[in-house]
């Protein structure tokens, strides 16, 4: 039976020959099969699958496609699906079925994209003792990856991976160290996904819509709006393509939710730019939510029309296919029209002017009375006066209150989770973190 596997990086094609030379003077090496391979590497635009320790890609199998689900890093427990149309877009486009469930559970309403394409020859080996027994299999493997279909491929190091047979584990050792101290190779800790990205400058888990800032107490309260504002900009244009192109409901999530939180931070981190300033910005940040909103108000109701569905006695389900029929046509004019402004010459200058003015912080900080305070003693004093606002408005509430009280209570409860979201670092996360969960589910 076989345990995990080691790998090592041999660099060029004369290293590969050189190892098996020096395994040959020890040991009765055969030589097995060689074989091409051919795979895409797949995962959603904020990397679910990978940061759930888990890759999925698709080969070719005759004119069929073969999905490959590695749930651990070893193929020995890879799950297959064989689909005929290609790679299914959305885990509801899979047939029933074990993986369905699966990748549903870790990728939810996200598109699965190709993230990389890899060709590469495997040959194999394997080391007898004197009864001819194996006692360790390994292989010399070269690739070479490229962006899914686009451009040339650029060729990665080749690498030597061992896979030590169960009750052998002394050979798999003594092999290492002929490895490492004879032949002075360097043991692999990244996968062959990883390497295959960083050979095409790209790195795996290269977004997030989650914030992560680290400040000091004493950095001025200025230069960490700026940096807050800066980061929520970049999550802007990172989700403008993905938004456009239709590719999945949460490009456009993303999208809203940076925008929302850039307005929450120009109008409630006050006095760190000037009132004209804010008074030229916000508004225009206002009309990008105003444009998406259509278009995420469909996303919301086509996300959840199953549950709405298979809410109903199962001989009135079908009467609700019309409703989806209806939502799904607004839901393509929304997008048309919401794609028409986003790609405007509009919306094109505010966010060039808008990064253009972050990118100037002014030597003096005329009409931004806090621009230069430090930025805990700031952040102190906002996080306090929304928290004093939210009881204010809570206590105000009771059985009578109409709708637009706890409209307007959740409102001001999501400008106090920003806030606390952006400062976290300045705090604890066992002050902070339970804070944030809590605001969350309101």
């Amino acid at each position: 039976m076989l345990t995990p596997l080691h790998q090592y990086s041999l660099g060029d094609a004369a290293n590969a020959d050189a190892v098996l030379t020096a395994l040959s003077d020890q040991f009765l090496i055969r030589s097995e099969a060689e074989t091409a391979l051919s795979r895409i590497y797949h995962d959603s635009f904020d990397w679910r699958l990978y940061l759930s320790g888990s890759v999925l890609y698709s080969k070719k199998d005759g004119r069929k496609k073969v999905l490959v689900w590695v749930p651990d890093g070893s193929e020995d427990a890879a799950e297959t699906l064989t689909v005929s149309q290609g790679v299914p877009k959305f885990f509801w486009d899979m047939p029933q079925g074990p993986l369905r469930g699966k990748l549903a559970q870790l990728i939810e309403m996200r598109a699965l994209l190709p993230q990389v394409e890899v060709k590469g020859r495997v040959r194999q080996f394997k080391v007898l003792d004197g009864e001819e027994k194996t006692v360790l299999r390994f292989s010399i493997e070269s690739y070479a990856s490229r962006m899914p279909g686009v451009g040339e491929f650029r060729e990665l190091d080749q690498r030597i991976v061992l896979l030590p047979v169960r009750g052998y584990n002394s050979i798999s050792k003594r092999v290492s160290r002929i490895l490492t101290k004879q032949m002075g190779l360097r043991p692999l800790a990244e996968g062959l996904l990883q390497a295959a990205l960083t050979a095409i400058d790209r790195k795996p888990a290269d977004y997030s819509s989650k914030l992560d800032f680290q400040f000091a107490p004493e950095d001025s309260a200025g230069s960490v709006a700026r940096r807050i504002h800066l980061h929520l900009l970049d999550t802007m244009e990172r989700n403008l393509p993905g938004t456009c192109a239709n590719l999945d409901s949460e490009f456009l999530h993303d999208l809203r939710v940076a925008v929302r939180r850039a307005r929450s931070a120009l109008t409630q981190i006050k006095g760190v730019f000037n009132q004209e300033a804010v008074n030229a910005y916000n508004p225009r940040l206002s009309w990008i939510g105003q444009i998406t909103g259509p278009s995420r108000d469909m996303d919301v109701y086509l996300l959840d029309y199953d549950l709405y569905r298979s809410s109903l006695p199962e001989r009135f389900q079908a009467d609700l296919d019309p409703l989806k029929e209806f939502l799904l046509a607004h839901r393509k004019s929304a997008y048309r029209s919401m794609t028409t402004q986003l790609k405007s010459k509009e919306f094109r200058s505010f966010l060039d002017e808008w990064r253009g003015f972050l990118n100037n912080s002014p030597v003096r900080h005329e009409g931004a009375s806090a621009a230069e305070l430090p930025v805990k003693m700031v952040a102190d004093k906002r996080i306090y006066r929304i928290y004093k606002r939210v009881l204010g408005e809570g206590a105000e509430i009771n059985d009578s209150s109409p709708a637009t009280a706890f409209h307007e209570l959740r409102k001001s409860c999501k400008k106090l989770r920003y806030l606390i979201e952006f400062f976290q670092s300045l705090y604890t996360n066992e002050q902070i973190q339970p804070l944030i969960k809590a605001l969350k589910v309101l």
